[in-house]
């Protein structure tokens, strides 16, 4: 992945997801409180192990509903053509599973 795009994938985590999973992806993002479900602490061993990358993919670009998931997850179907930044995406939650251990 070639630095514009891991910056694009991280302007795109800043930006809209950290909004409810936390710029540290512990599930405590700004809105996350007003969500029931909360959203999934991606620093949990537990989860990292339960989910596989084609699997994060798909609730990235489907959303929550589409997925019998969290309905506030919403779907990024533009991001299709944009497999650089979902990949990216998927480095970052990843990535703080890792920081974890």
């Amino acid at each position: 992945m070639s630095t514009m795009n891991a910056c694009s994938a991280q302007a795109m985590f800043t930006t809209r997801c950290a909004r409810c999973h936390g710029v540290d992806g512990a599930g405590k993002g700004p809105f996350s409180d007003s969500l029931h479900p909360r959203p999934h602490n991606y620093t949990d061993p537990a989860w990292q192990a339960s989910i596989t990358d084609d699997q994060i993919k798909q609730i990235i670009l489907k959303g929550g509903a589409n997925l019998g998931k969290n309905s506030a997850m919403p779907s990024n179907i533009l991001l299709r053509e944009r497999p650089d930044v979902l990949d990216g995406l998927v480095k970052i939650i990843r990535g703080f599973g890792q920081a974890k251990q």
